[in-house]
Parts: C-alpha cells; sequence; structure tokens
C-alpha cells in the first residue's frame, strides 16, 4: 500500500490498540490464532503492558502449538527486562523439544531467540549469549539447522517499526526479493 495508507492504517492500529478495552483483547489473546494475531498486534501498536502477564500465559503454556510466534512482536514492542525474562523462561523449555517430523518447530523457537536478541540490542543485555554459545542450547536443538536469526531478527525490527508508526521498508524488501 501507499505510504500515506499505510501511515493512516498505523495511526488507527495505534489507536485501536490504546483504546481496547483489556478484558477484550485478553479474551482474545486466550482464542484462536487468528483472533490471538489480531490481539498481539494491538497490544504492540497499543503498547498495553498490563496485558504481559496474559501473554507470558500464553508463550509458557503447556500445550504445544505452532503459533505462538505472534507473542514475539508485542513482547518485542513492549520491550522491557520482563519480556526478556517471559522470553528467556519460554527458551529454556523449548529448546529442548525436538521439531516435529516435517522438519517445523513444535512452537517459536527461532522467533523467540531473535526477538530476545533484538531485545538485549535494546536494552543493553545478554540474555541471548548463553542460548548461542558454542553447543549451547540452540546449537543442541535439531531445529536450529539452515535458520537464519539474521533474517528473523530483521524481522522482529521491522515489526516494532511498524507497530510504532514507522515504515519499516516493506515495500522495499518485496522489491528486493523478487529479483
Amino acid at each position: 500500500m501507499p505510504r500515506f495508507r499505510q501511515r493512516w492504517f498505523q495511526w488507527r492500529l495505534r489507536r485501536a490498540g490504546r483504546r481496547a478495552p483489556a478484558e477484550d483483547l485478553a479474551a482474545l489473546l486466550e482464542g484462536g490464532w487468528r483472533e490471538r494475531l489480531a490481539a498481539t498486534w494491538l497490544v504492540a501498536a497499543g503498547r498495553r503492558a498490563e496485558l504481559r502477564p496474559v501473554i507470558e500465559r500464553g508463550l509458557l503454556g503447556d500445550v504445544p502449538s505452532g503459533d505462538r510466534w505472534s507473542y514475539c512482536p508485542a513482547l518485542a514492542c513492549l520491550g522491557t527486562e520482563d519480556d526478556a525474562r517471559i522470553l528467556v523462561a519460554y527458551l529454556d523449555r523449548a529448546l529442548s523439544l525436538a521439531p516435529e517430523e516435517d522438519g517445523f518447530a513444535i512452537q517459536c523457537q527461532p522467533e523467540a531467540l531473535a526477538t530476545l536478541m533484538y531485545l538485549d540490542q535494546q536494552l543493553g543485555t545478554d540474555h541471548a549469549r548463553r542460548f548461542l554459545a558454542a553447543d549451547g542450547p540452540w546449537e543442541r536443538w535439531l531445529g536450529s539447522v539452515n535458520v537464519s536469526l539474521a533474517h528473523y531478527q530483521d524481522a522482529v525490527r521491522a515489526d516494532v517499526v511498524f507497530a510504532a508508526g514507522g515504515d519499516p521498508g516493506i515495500r522495499r524488501m518485496v522489491k528486493l526479493q523478487r529479483r
């Protein structure tokens, strides 16, 4: 979409994220993947830190599901030490899980680690270091083969810029990919 339309959409997204009742967003976060995806974007754009416990419960829940990646942009946009702590707890458990037979991760290990790396850069911390150490949990996790964490970090950065109302350069990236 043209940049002026994108800015209008982003403004409306941030406004809706700030105005939506917390109980409604919490209900959406506990719904199916579509509801959760919409709610996490509203939380991210509206910087709704009061919903962090609901996100934490969803990410650290007992039942593995492949759609937990949608929590990562919200945690990146909230951008605090508490969000990094949630990702560390998630990765401690998730990197011990084997990928499914078709090669896809059960959960969202690459997205979570890239989000943690992004938060480390923003907060000046080094939580991701122990996961990325030689023969560390990331190397030992079978799903890490051929995963570009740099690609995931770029996506996290673009999500944060988009939620804040900036130009993440999506059109530029699409043009480069078509070449």
